[in-house]
């Protein structure tokens, strides 16, 4: 039973406290001790080591016997020579929080087995009064009671039914009590200030190169709209003026007119693409719902749009939305010999899952394109997730999970 694990464990607190403190009080006065010859120093450099490995022990420990599972997150470097690698674990807050757990398990573990065993002991004696009062010269003393008689010892059965039960109920809260303990000393918890610094300042720079990344697709779309399309119409427009004022004689000029027409009008189409795939006005216009009615509409495998949320997300949100989907799209017109596709968009608390299903050949291999993994890169950078499933044979499933880290705009 579990109260059992707890309790032997509580029990084994004093001998564990007695021999981290006798190694660690032996370790460290003999590396001081003999400093000075320079042996001491591998010994202090050993006995920093071995705080880790002490302290690893308790964690598996207390996770096997108390349920009670303790992360601990240490700092590491890149540098691959010794000394700099000593140094970051000599400068690691959760060393010393290690020594702290290590050195006060001797005196917590004087209390622990103290109180365990009174909690174990009372309550054994008292349900089995009638198996050894008889033995107790002159009976057993409870307070101002003499037990002496069969009666008096199956009563103190009775009163140490409860009492088990109060003690089991006792057992527990200490081992709660150390559980706390373990998790604040042995645990990364509040998190170490510096750890947290970095990797916040990684996320908000990631964050920001997307959203700098995602600005520029915009001016650039921008750019290609108002600048060459417009260049390109005009161009046509010119070239159909200049074949219809041609004399009806000039076959070979109306040729090369009418070809390079067709051309200009081609070059339009795959720059409106182009523009599309960098980033598309109608998302930026009209939201989420109608770019993928878009994507829909060009892709060349039959796609449905299952769901749609109705209103705007923040605007990093839909356009993780819409590449997600349109990376999964160009990968069945391009690999999953699929004969219908679907795409699904639900928001639920806190976050929105993007899901793109179809009914191909599977197989997809998320680490053997650049594009899914650009894609959960970009993901990342959201605080967001990729997952794909691709049974050979059964079709592909993909699967976004974006948060939604600011607030909504606006209907538009």
């Amino acid at each position: 039973m579990r109260v059992f694990r707890r309790a032997l464990y509580l029990l084994l607190t004093l001998p564990l406290g007695i021999v981290w403190f006798t190694l660690i009080s032996t370790l460290v006065s003999t590396g001081i001790g003999l400093a000075i010859t320079l042996i001491g120093i591998p010994i202090l450099i050993g006995t920093v080591y071995a705080l880790r490995w002490m302290a690893q022990t308790e964690r598996v420990l207390v996770r096997a016997m108390l349920d009670v599972d303790v992360d601990a997150h240490y700092r590491t470097t890149d540098r691959s020579d010794w000394w700099p690698r000593f140094q970051a674990r000599l400068a690691d807050p959760q060393t010393w929080k290690d020594l702290v757990y290590l050195v006060l398990q001797l005196p917590l573990g004087i209390v622990w087995f103290t109180l365990t065993t009174v909690l174990i002991s009372v309550p054994v004696a008292l349900l089995g009064a009638p198996l050894y009062f008889y033995a107790v010269p002159d009976g057993i003393d409870v307070g101002i009671w003499n037990i002496d008689t069969l009666g008096g010892a199956l009563a103190l059965t009775l009163l140490g039914i409860p009492i088990a039960w109060l003690a089991l109920r006792g057992i527990d809260g200490l081992a709660w009590v150390h559980g706390q303990w373990t998790t604040f000393l042995l645990g990364s918890s509040p998190p170490d200030p510096v750890l947290q610094a970095q990797v916040v300042d990684a996320r908000s720079a990631q964050a920001r190169i997307i959203e700098a990344a995602d600005a520029e697709r915009r001016k650039i779309e921008r750019d290609l709209h108002d600048g060459a399309q417009q260049r390109l119409v005009s161009l046509s427009l010119k070239l159909g003026m200049a074949q219809n004022r041609l004399p009806d004689d000039d076959a070979t000029t109306a040729q090369l007119i009418a070809e390079a027409h067709e051309e200009s009008r081609l070059a339009l189409s795959e720059l409106r693409d182009l523009a599309r795939g960098i980033h598309p006005a109608i998302l930026t216009d009209r939201g989420l719902g109608a770019a993928l009615e878009d994507l829909a509409g060009r892709a060349t495998t039959p796609v449905t749009i299952a769901a749609v949320p109705p209103s705007r997300l923040p605007a990093p949100v839909e356009s993780g939305a819409y590449f997600t989907v349109a990376e999964c799209l160009a990968n069945v017109d391009k690999y999953a010999e699929a004969q219908h596709a679907t795409v699904t968009v639900t928001r639920g608390p806190g976050a929105i899952t993007v899901e793109v299903a179809d009914d191909g050949r599977g197989g997809a291999d998320p680490n053997g394109g650049s594009g899914l993994r650009g894609l959960a890169d970009r993901l990342g950078a959201l605080g967001g997730a990729l997952e794909v499933a691709s049974p050979p044979g059964n079709g592909t499933k993909v699967r976004a999970s974006i948060p939604l880290a600011t607030e909504d705009r606006p209907d538009a």
